[in-house]
């Protein structure tokens, strides 16, 4: 498959619908949203009404199964927002991981169970 270089892409853009939970580390705040598509380098989140999101924001991602609200995918990122457009948002993915997040008051940390394969 090659990568959709239009509007100066790099990266083939997956359209992959989940619920996600944005977490800005300096506020503290949290907002919902769902994932309009993804790529290997980032996100774009679709918020129900225009949010208070700068570019260059530092966020901690975690994204969910819509049909199962309480069920995690086993998904996360943290990444810095690298545009607002309405109630769009662009995350560019500075880290990535196949876990669940356990928030810390220095950032974001994967969680591991004894259960988990090291």
């Amino acid at each position: 498959m090659e990568p959709d270089r239009t509007n100066g892409r790099i990266e083939v853009r997956f359209l992959i619908e989940a619920g996600a939970t944005v977490e800005v580390c300096k506020s503290k705040q949290t907002f919902r949203a769902t994932t309009a598509n993804m790529s290997g380098s980032g996100v774009l989140l679709r918020f129900e009404e225009p949010v208070q999101l700068a570019v260059g924001d530092h966020v901690n991602c975690e994204f969910k199964m819509l049909h199962d609200a309480d069920k995690s995918l086993p998904y996360w990122c943290v990444g810095n927002v690298a545009r607002v457009e309405g109630c769009l948002a662009a995350v560019e993915f500075k880290g990535v991981g196949f876990s669940p997040l356990k928030y810390e008051s220095d950032g974001a940390m994967p969680l591991v169970s004894e259960s988990d394969p090291q």
